[in-house]
C-alpha cells in the first residue's frame, strides 16, 4: 500500500535561481530505506524561498531504494510522523 505525502521538489532549470514546489507523492513503505530530518529544507523555509507554509514547519528527507541506485525524497513533516505515517511498528518478519 503507497503512503501519500507532500514533496518539496526543485522546479528550476539550468542556470535559473533554484525555485521549489509542491506535489503530491506515494511512496511504497517497503522501499524506503532510511527517514532523516532535512535542515536544508528548514534553511530554504526561513529563506522564504518555499511559498507561504508556516514557518514551524519541519522536513524529512525519506531515500527510497529503486533497485540500482536510490532517490532522495523531501517531504512536509516531522521525522517521528512520517515514520508512523508507513506504519514501520506494524511490519512483521514472514516466517516460512
Amino acid at each position: 500500500m503507497n503512503i501519500k505525502f507532500v514533496e518539496i521538489y526543485n522546479n528550476g532549470h539550468g542556470t535559473e535561481k533554484r525555485t521549489y514546489s509542491l506535489r503530491t507523492v506515494y511512496v511504497n513503505p517497503a522501499h524506503v530505506v532510511c527517514l532523516r530530518e532535512d535542515q536544508d529544507a528548514s534553511r530554504l523555509l526561513e529563506e522564504g524561498r518555499l511559498g507561504d507554509l508556516d514557518s514551524r514547519q519541519s522536513f524529512t528527507r525519506i531515500s527510497v531504494n529503486k533497485g540500482t541506485y536510490g532517490q532522495d525524497l523531501i517531504v512536509i513533516g516531522p521525522v517521528e510522523e512520517v515514520y508512523r505515517k508507513l506504519d514501520f511498528d506494524k511490519r512483521q518478519l514472514l516466517k516460512g
